[in-house]
């Protein structure tokens, strides 16, 4: 099965264009739809603050400067979609049509990013998201939370820099769970364009059913060599890290885990390891 549809959630800031620009390399291997999501701050929200922080006085200049900002974002996002949909010669589609290419569509939305990808995410195959280190770790937890945990979908995170071609080699950061299982699912069609496959699994854990694996991707057409690495005194997301820098993966695939439901320890040490610092696209999936 291919991807078909795309969302890429914008929020005005440099780090969008290298999303588009990855996501478009995405697409065109399987004429999909791109669908482009630009979240805007909601003004309403400085009020709770300046109520709480501001003398009364200030809260009208604070919601109008707020204002003012949100507007901001929506211009730049949407001057930025217009010059790379400009380049590509993309055509906007709000539907599916007869024809051959990738197709994209803009929308703007105004509120929290969790709350607008909840819902909006669910009818998509995947979601592509700059890393989290380019946004806040509040905003980028939120993000995250609401696609993979709530909707359900997955995420492919990808770096500050170009991706031109998702190939070469891809690295599956397996231990037999569910979460990594459907990760795996939802990289298929990426995994079938890669050159090399390697399924790691972590000192040798008998459970993780790693041989299974490459015999589940081989009746895919995927073919993936399987090892397994020795932690040491490293974690097994600094473990993941160390061999993908080591085999030049393009790709890192893993689940996506999280400790609890609150917003101080969301995701699991393996995950944000990963998502924090790898420097190549990595898809999750919970």
């Amino acid at each position: 099965m291919s991807l078909r549809s795309l969302l890429v959630p914008v929020t005005g800031q440099t780090g969008d264009e290298m999303v588009l620009h990855a996501a478009f390399s995405l697409a065109r291997n399987s004429d999909a739809h791109i669908s482009v999501l630009c979240i805007r701050p909601d003004p309403t929200d400085v009020v709770q603050y300046a109520v709480e922080w501001s003398f009364p006085i200030m809260m009208d200049e604070a919601v109008a400067a707020a204002e003012l900002h949100s507007a901001k974002v929506g211009r730049k996002a949407s001057a930025m979609f217009e010059r790379w949909r400009s380049s590509h010669e993309l055509p906007i589609s709000a539907a599916p049509s007869i024809g051959d290419g990738v197709s994209v569509s803009w929308q703007e939305h105004v509120g929290a990013p969790g709350p607008v990808l909840r819902d909006l995410s669910r009818f998509t195959d995947i979601v592509v998201t700059r890393s989290l280190a380019g946004y806040g770790s509040i905003e980028g937890d939120e993000i995250l939370e609401a696609t993979l945990f709530d909707s359900g979908r997955p995420v492919l995170i990808v770096p500050s820099k170009p991706v031109d071609n998702f190939s070469g080699t891809a690295l599956i950061a397996w231990d037999g769970g569910r979460e990594a299982l459907r990760a795996v699912t939802a990289a298929l069609p990426l995994l079938a364009r890669m050159g090399t496959v390697r399924i790691l699994t972590i000192d040798g854990d008998a459970g993780t059913k790693a041989k299974e694996l490459a015999l589940y991707l081989a009746w895919h057409g995927v073919h993936a060599d399987v090892h397994d690495a020795v932690r040491g005194s490293a974690t097994i997301g600094e473990s993941v890290l160390s061999e993908a820098s080591k085999i030049e993966a393009g790709l890192v695939v893993m689940g996506g885990y999280h400790h609890s439901r609150t917003r101080e320890m969301l995701f699991g040490g393996a995950t944000r390891d990963v998502i924090f610092a790898c420097k190549i696209p990595v898809l999750l999936a919970h």
